[in-house]
């Protein structure tokens, strides 16, 4: 029997931010402190699945914890990408903060994004 979904199955207590259609989650085994997955409540495999509203609530969550996190935590930016699966994997956004004078190997089969961003957001 596979394993439960870690986003459909998600407690309430575990979730940092929630909306109608999309949940922030701390990552199981963060890369960083304060590594979250971003993902749409709506079990989907590929991230252009989702329709507009969807994505635009999953963003604005990245932007969310972007501004949280860099008021909690010293970054030089943060590294932002989009994980999507074959079969039954659910689609989630990794928002993974950039410790100063860290660097980390990120994950390879997560489309990263380049948000131009070289400190916390304004």
């Amino acid at each position: 029997m596979p394993e439960p979904c870690i986003f459909c199955a998600v407690s309430p207590d575990e979730v940092w931010i929630q909306t109608d259609h999309a949940i922030a989650v701390p990552h199981p085994h963060p890369l960083a402190p304060c590594h979250v997955l971003v993902a749409p409540r709506r079990h989907v495999a590929e991230f252009y699945s989702l329709d507009v509203q969807e994505q635009a609530e999953l963003w604005a969550i990245v932007q969310e914890l972007r501004t949280r996190i860099s008021s909690a935590l010293r970054t030089d930016g943060f590294d932002v990408g989009f994980a999507d699966g074959e079969g039954s994997w659910h689609t989630c956004i990794h928002v993974i903060p950039r410790v100063p004078g860290e660097h980390l190997a990120l994950p390879q089969d997560v489309e990263w994004v380049d948000l131009g961003d070289h400190g916390p957001p304004r």
